[in-house]
């Protein structure tokens, strides 16, 4: 019998869920205030840390926010909430290789090409400490963390493009990204491709090149679907998705 692999969530993640489907639902409206942590703790007997880690994330969403003398208040849904609420969707509907693929086609070589022209020094220097994580963790070989830094990286490109749809976009995926690139991660030198790959589109946003840094990840895409299709029954036409215009 196949072995199946069952998708484990923290206890964090779970109290997330709740309160995002609330919120998300109406049946917690804007203006609401939200039951103090140390409630919501006994509430769902967890942890207060734990509620505390998953107020954090739906204020990162700006579904909630903390107000002064007031506590977490829920605030009005805007179109980028409704974009966040887009991960619960996806995960009621699976998604294929083949679309993910082409999603991230269309968008991740212009963020990389915008992060290149508008990167501030800052901004590259953090996203070369991105890389450098990934070294370690590549040197360690832990594929998991080493997953969790390759999804961050491509955050981050998403964070210095200044463009706040691409960003949230690339946000909402995240949770697809980060298992996409773990997946990946267990084929034969597949760390080692990531690796050279996002190294020359680091060096390209670095220098600023915006042609080099777009070229830089239309590789990178380019050869996962390569690797795709070599490695499993998930058939991606490259070509079709990577014409030169």
């Amino acid at each position: 019998m196949k072995k199946e692999r069952v998708k484990r969530i923290s206890v964090s993640e779970e109290i997330f869920n709740i309160l995002h489907k609330k919120i998300i639902s109406g049946e917690f409206k804007s203006g609401d205030k939200l039951s103090s942590q140390d409630k919501l703790a006994d509430q769902y007997s967890v942890s207060r840390n734990t509620i505390r880690e998953a107020i954090n994330r739906l204020m990162v969403m700006g579904l909630v926010s903390s107000k002064q003398g007031i506590g977490t208040v829920v605030e009005p849904i805007s179109a980028g909430c409704y974009m966040s609420s887009l991960s619960s969707h996806l995960s009621l509907h699976p998604i294929t290789v083949r679309d993910f693929t082409e999603a991230r086609v269309a968008v991740e070589q212009i963020t990389v090409r915008l992060a290149a022209i508008r990167a501030t020094p800052v901004e590259r220097e953090r996203l070369q400490e991105i890389m450098n994580q990934m070294g370690t963790h590549y040197r360690d070989r832990d594929i998991d963390a080493f997953s969790e830094w390759s999804s961050r990286f491509h955050i981050e490109l998403a964070r210095m493009s200044g463009n706040s749809v691409l960003l949230k976009f690339l946000e909402t995926i995240w949770d697809f990204l980060r298992n996409f690139i773990s997946e990946m991660s267990v084929i034969p030198d597949s760390m080692e491709k990531n690796m050279k790959y996002h190294n020359d589109i680091c060096q390209a946003v670095i220098v600023g090149d915006g042609n080099g840094a777009q070229e830089a990840m239309r590789r990178h895409l380019n050869n996962i679907i390569e690797r795709v299709n070599k490695n499993s029954n998930s058939e991606i036409v490259a070509t079709s998705l990577f014409k030169d215009r």
